[in-house]
């Protein structure tokens, strides 16, 4: 990697604060530089460092680390490939929820946001449980990366009801989503970013679900009591 490339990771490791033991801050550091190297195309790098603590306070300490890398090869994007997807069959349809191209260096960040995206296609359209598992070939003589990505949809929900905690209930005119049709990810979070800007949709203490596996069905409750509304 260019050093131009290295010292702009360094200072930005280094300009950060971090919380925990010398120990829990030195596997935090060697985890982000992982990243670093693994979004630009370095998958099989391995980093290790040591290092002391330089000063110490009742409040903060400052330590310096000495960190070794050893890169490896640079792999780029061979093929993205989907099985036991039963729901959605067009393969360029999954293929385009994930941005990158096949040739382009192996950004597991990027891949991380395809994956993401792909959660969030099948959320829309009820599948609450869905999962999947990204399996890699490597090819060493093309230093290449393909990813057979394999899906288990789950069961598809409708909504069962919805209740809403620390707010007037036509709170919940804002929601187009009604007992009865399809539970809907991104309806859920346009309604919370309207009246929660800012908050994490996914936190379960601002949305609880009750899943009924045998019926298909969810009970959704909102709870805005320790929020302000608008």
């Amino acid at each position: 990697m260019p050093a131009s490339e290295t010292e702009q990771i360094s200072t930005s490791i280094t300009q950060r604060s971090y919380v925990g033991s010398f120990d829990e801050v030195k596997e935090e550091v060697e985890e982000r530089l992982r990243l670093e190297w693994q979004n630009r195309g370095y998958f099989k790098v391995q980093v290790s460092s040591d290092g002391n603590v330089l000063t110490m306070s009742p409040v903060r300490e400052r330590i310096v680390l000495t960190v070794h890398i050893e890169e490896g090869l640079q792999y780029r994007l061979g093929q993205i490939a989907f099985k036991n997807n039963k729901v959605i069959t067009n393969p360029d349809a999954l293929r385009n929820l994930f941005p990158i191209k096949d040739g382009d260096i192996f950004d597991r960040a990027t891949i991380s946001k395809g994956l993401k995206n792909l959660k969030d296609a099948y959320g829309q359209l009820g599948y609450i449980n869905f999962t999947s598992i990204p399996n890699t070939t490597i090819n060493e003589k093309a230093q290449t990366i393909s990813l057979d990505i394999d899906v288990d949809e789950g069961k598809q929900f409708t909504v069962r009801s919805i209740d809403i905690d620390g707010a007037p209930a036509q709170v919940l005119k804002d929601l187009a989503l009604a007992p009865g049709q399809i539970y809907n990810e991104h309806l859920i979070e346009l309604f919370l970013q309207k009246h929660l800007p800012g908050v994490d949709v996914d936190n379960p203490k601002i949305q609880h679900q009750s899943l009924d596996e045998r019926s298909g069905t969810v009970a959704l409750t909102f709870d805005f009591r320790q929020c302000p509304t608008e």
